[in-house]
């Protein structure tokens, strides 16, 4: 996606030792939401061509980086957007499926968690973020998705840093799903450096 590619270079940092993008001029933190959008399409677009588009009826995200990216799908689609929750509020009484997880950015543990009454057998879900990185978010959210027996029709990012490998972590243990970025890292420099695959 040659818009994104564009806006990541001029607006994205490489911090952490190459290992980490920051984004949030744009997708992170204040949003570029004409930007998102087009994201959303592009991702739909994909769907299409797969002959994926109408087999889903949930939106799958978690808060808060996907929530944005998530409701503009669920819009364009009419379908309904389900955001795993970090914190469990009092309102949540009903049984949960959760997944303990150590953030990758936050490097602190949390527990997500989706309630029982929004997940069911019959979901044929699919799951967004804004990053694939090392995958252990997107896993957690897919084995939820999996104790719940709702079926998982594939995963699509914003950003995938490929040299993290959580495209192969996923395909490892949901290797029927479709797999899906807007933009492929292939790698980041503490110089700056952002090489895409084409």
């Amino acid at each position: 996606m040659k818009i994104l590619k564009e806006r990541i270079l001029k607006d994205g940092m490489v911090i952490e030792n190459g290992d980490i993008l920051k984004v949030d001029s744009f997708i992170d933190h204040q949003v570029d939401v004409a930007l998102i959008d087009k994201i959303a399409k592009n991702i739909i677009e994909h769907l299409k061509n797969k002959n994926l588009l109408g087999k889903i009826n949930k939106i799958i995200t978690i808060e808060t980086s996907g929530i944005v990216l998530g409701t503009l799908m669920a819009d364009k689609m009419q379908v309904p957007l389900v955001y795993a929750r970090k914190k469990v509020p009092i309102t949540l009484i009903e049984p949960l499926y959760s997944r303990k997880i150590v953030s990758p950015t936050k490097k602190n543990g949390v527990e997500i968690v989706v309630s029982s009454k929004y997940l069911k057998e019959d979901d044929s879900v699919y799951v967004v973020d804004d990053f694939l990185a090392t995958g252990v978010t997107s896993l957690a959210l897919m084995e939820i998705m999996k104790s719940a027996g709702a079926n998982i029709i594939g995963f699509a990012s914003i950003i995938e840093n490929s040299f993290l490998q959580g495209r192969e972590l996923l395909k490892e243990k949901f290797p029927d799903i479709d797999i899906y970025a807007c933009v492929r890292i292939k790698e980041m420099h503490d110089s700056g450096e952002i090489i895409f695959y084409d």
